[in-house]
């Protein structure tokens, strides 16, 4: 038992930070060029929303290693979020963003906490769709990182093999959709990038 427990921790503690990295390099970018384009606000809500609802089902679940990891990143998303909110092109739309997202998510997620889970892959699902549905109608793939690409299989990966050992389901959905989602970008990247 002590093993198993283990293996899930390592699991869970590598797709994890797979999560941070990216998401932290994004951040360092954009503090460095200062350049947002390519961040939506709308988009980077609802993966915020998304944390909120993993860290209530983590905690629910006495799952206290992805609660932290989903913790810290929530703070990068919202201090990624911060930084639209001071830049004069994207401030109105993150705002109302915030002004929107944050208390829906705030009522489901405090009206039904059993559920916390499934909020997140909702959330989730609705931030990444826009974007997977834009690489497929306009088979547009510049900004696509090849290496990001491999290192979200990776997160998936690990996170799925640590969702079937703990029994999780919404984890479970969520990680195929993150890898169906995944997949589809992959072929896109590699049948059009040479074009964009």
């Amino acid at each position: 038992m002590l093993t198993q427990t283990i293996i899930e921790n390592l699991l869970i503690i590598s797709a994890e930070a797979f999560w941070l990295l990216s998401n932290y390099s994004q951040l360092a970018k954009l503090v460095h060029t200062r350049n947002p384009k390519g961040l939506y606000a709308p988009t980077l809500t609802l993966y915020a929303a998304g944390n909120i609802g993993w860290m209530v089902y983590f905690a629910s679940e006495n799952l206290w290693v992805p609660l932290v990891t989903n913790f810290a990143m929530f703070i990068i998303t919202s201090l990624t979020i911060g930084y639209l909110v001071t830049n004069k092109s994207k401030r109105q739309k993150a705002i109302l963003s915030v002004a929107l997202v944050a208390p829906l998510a705030a009522w489901l997620i405090g009206a039904y906490p059993a559920s916390a889970g499934w909020f997140a892959v909702i959330f989730n699902t609705i931030a990444a769709a826009p974007w997977v549905y834009h690489v497929v109608t306009s088979k547009r793939t510049s900004g696509i990182s090849e290496k990001s690409l491999y290192f979200v299989y990776g997160a998936l990966l690990c996170t799925l093999t640590y969702a079937a050992m703990i029994g999780s389901t919404p984890l479970i959905v969520s990680c195929m959709k993150g890898l169906t989602f995944n997949v589809i970008v992959t072929t896109y990247y590699y049948m059009y990038r040479k074009a964009n």
